[in-house]
């Protein structure tokens, strides 16, 4: 049985909503580049993904 403690649990919930935010931006993504403009929702998602994944791959490597 795993023990999770509260750092694993924000840690696997900050890179879910990462994987959130990395769906949404390449469903964005796929339609402007169809429209060939660049909103601002896909750049406000790119940012939002990279800073959950670099927050819950830092805590993933600072809990080893």
């Amino acid at each position: 049985m795993v023990f999770l403690n509260k750092k694993g649990i924000i840690r696997n919930v900050m890179l879910v909503i990462g994987g959130i935010f990395a769906l949404i931006f390449s469903i964005l993504l796929i339609n402007d580049l169809e429209s060939e403009t660049i909103t601002q929702w896909t750049v406000m998602t790119s940012y939002f993904m990279i800073i959950f994944m670099i927050i819950g791959i830092a805590l993933r490597i600072t809990q080893k």
